[in-house]
């Protein structure tokens, strides 16, 4: 083997502009304070700079755009995990630093709102059509092309936990529009052979060693859905993309707060990039270093365009 180096929606309020007091102490007068602004909360929860509430098929949808936006511009769909701990836009945001991303990236950030109760229907089944949520990326897809310079050649996706379920389903049923997957800490969820996309599609998963809340091993959700082992899961996209068994693994590199290594997978012959990387002693939600994270990103969304 070969080495190379390889929420609850967040109350924020928005700060008023607060004028001093004028004059001298002779003056006798001082200046009005104005009250805080205050900012209503969207459908999407309160936005900050940069942010849009869209709504489509009624439907919600963030969207995080570049700020020095250059178009047309890259689309990315984003997933959240299960709620209530991660099951927002704003704890995907601050979980995998998205803003930074677009601005750094030129991204369109696509963040989709779930269903009633906020989950995905990302189970992937034999003769199945398209699930609600696919045809409402597809949908976002094209709003994002039509209305907002998105440049609908360049489309990947990024899901932590169960939205890398969502991930996947897309990577499985729509490759000839979401051309690149990047899984975390979640696996396919449903029939392998259902996988069966008809071109091959970039793929890059990241989970820990030690993740109990998804773990490698695969699980039997409530749902009473099978999520696939991660080994049965690359397995299958190694077969789907012509790879061949040889790999090349990356010589170890930071990529938490915590300085726990990770290491890159690469499978060979592929006929689009297939990788997953490990971190060693990583639980299900740790914190990334943001640009380490955003370059492997980047890397596979960019081998898919």
């Amino acid at each position: 083997m070969k080495k190379t180096i390889f929420t609850t929606f967040v109350g924020l309020s928005a700060l008023g502009l607060t004028a001093c007091g004028g004059g001298g102490s002779d003056s006798g007068v001082a200046t009005n304070t104005p009250p805080p602004v205050q900012v209503a909360p969207s459908a999407c929860g309160v936005l900050k700079a940069n942010e849009q509430c869209l709504q489509i098929n009624n439907r919600h949808f963030m969207l995080i755009s570049p700020a020095a936006k250059t178009a047309p511009s890259p689309i990315v769909l984003a997933f959240y995990g299960s709620p209530p701990s991660y099951g927002t836009p704003q704890e995907l945001d601050s979980f995998l630093g998205l803003h930074a991303l677009a601005d750094s990236k030129n991204y369109l950030i696509a963040l989709p709102l779930g269903g009633q109760d906020w989950t995905w229907e990302s189970n992937v089944q034999e003769g199945g059509n398209p699930s609600a949520d696919t045809a409402l990326s597809l949908a976002i897809i094209d709003k994002l092309v039509s209305e907002h310079q998105g440049d609908g050649s360049k489309v990947a996706t990024v899901g932590f936990s169960a939205g890398a379920m969502m991930s996947y389903q897309l990577a499985c049923q729509v490759p000839h529009r979401v051309k690149a997957a990047f899984a975390i800490s979640g696996q396919l969820r449903g029939s392998l052979s259902a996988c069966k996309p008809l071109v091959p599609v970039v793929l890059h998963h990241l989970h820990g060693t030690a993740d109990t809340d998804m773990p490698l091993a695969g699980r039997v959700a409530q749902s009473g859905n099978v999520i696939n082992s991660l080994d049965s899961t690359i397995e299958r996209f190694r077969q789907i993309n012509g790879c061949s068994t040889n790999t090349i693994v990356s010589d170890a590199f930071k990529l938490t707060a915590k300085d726990q290594s990770a290491k890159t997978t690469s499978f060979q012959g592929c006929i689009k990039p297939t990788q997953f990387t490990m971190v060693e002693g990583g639980q299900h939600h740790p914190e990334y270093l943001k640009p380490v994270l955003h370059q492997l990103l980047a890397t596979s969304f960019t081998s898919g365009f």
